[in-house]
């Protein structure tokens, strides 16, 4: 896919984030509302949308891509919880360092990740998207926790935390997969639409989060360029080397690449604030990493998948 196609795709997601940002600068929404529209879309139109991605033919060497994607999920989550790590001896004393860490190591797999997927690489990827995103879940409420609840003596870890309606529907739509199971057509429509709304509203969402944070202020903070810069170029680029020439299917080696290009969790400044956090902080990393990533992404993904 040329520069720009790519280009292209991304500005459409980015136009539909200001309409987001706008319309929350209109007060036609606002952090009530914005908060139900995302747990909305976290909880029916991505699980559709998973669920629906998943209604395609069985075959064994599905099975291989499978196991192999998971292997490569998990080597990319070393390497940027490594990165991350390593940010302690340039951030020292940071008491917000748990933050930047986060930052490096959670990227927009939900509200970004799957839309710029299907953008890119088209509909069947977001199947394997799917799988590779699985560890999301664990290290977000494990690592990405312990993080976010540095010197917060008050919390303590649940199993529960790591259930979401992404993780049931992925379950749900491998069973569905691995027995050929499939739903009947007026199930399988339905979920087609709704899965389909997923892309718009939750660039909406992210335009509405981003009309709420400290937006100019991020643009003073030196540190938070350097942890954009980890996040949106160089972890990419450590995952495309680590990758080239070993992983021989395209989709497999593409789909780590796209999605360690996204910018910083939607859900970072909503975790700082569960755990005790600088919600600020966390919304500014939003910010800025979200802005750059309009112009990274196109270019990251051009030069790396050709």
């Amino acid at each position: 896919m040329s520069f720009s196609n790519i280009f292209t795709q991304v500005a459409v997601l980015f136009i539909l984030i200001l309409v987001g940002y706008f319309i929350r600068r209109l007060e036609l929404l606002d952090d009530e509302s914005t908060s139900k529209i995302s747990n909305l879309a976290m909880s029916v139109f991505l699980p559709a949308m998973i669920i629906d991605s998943m209604q395609i033919d069985f075959n064994n060497t599905m099975v291989n891509k499978i196991l192999l994607l998971l292997i490569v999920s998990v080597v990319a989550y070393a390497v940027s919880i490594a990165l991350a790590f390593l940010l302690k001896f340039a951030f020292k004393n940071d008491s917000d360092i748990g933050i930047y860490q986060y930052v490096i190591i959670f990227s927009n797999v939900a509200f970004m990740g799957y839309p710029v997927v299907e953008a890119v690489l088209g509909k069947e990827a977001i199947f394997y998207t799917a799988i590779y995103n699985l560890p999301f879940n664990l290290f977000t409420f494990t690592i990405g926790i312990y993080l976010l609840s540095k010197g917060n003596s008050d919390y303590k870890f649940s199993a529960k935390s790591l259930i979401s309606p992404a993780t049931i529907s992925i379950v749900f739509g491998l069973t569905l997969f691995v027995t050929g199971l499939r739903l009947p057509a007026f199930l399988n429509n339905s979920l087609s639409l709704l899965g389909g709304v997923t892309t718009p509203i939750s660039m909406l969402v992210i335009g509405s989060m981003l009309a709420n944070s400290s937006a100019k202020e991020c643009f003073y903070n030196k540190k938070l360029y350097f942890v954009t810069f980890i996040r949106l170029i160089l972890l990419p680029l450590v995952v495309f080397f680590l990758l080239n020439n070993r992983v021989e299917d395209s989709m497999i080696a593409a789909i780590p690449i796209v999605m360690t290009s996204m910018p910083a969790a939607a859900n970072t400044a909503i975790m700082a604030n569960q755990y005790g956090s600088n919600i600020t902080l966390a919304s500014q990393c939003v910010f800025l990493t979200t802005l750059f990533s309009v112009f990274t992404i196109p270019i990251i993904n051009m030069f790396l998948l050709g």
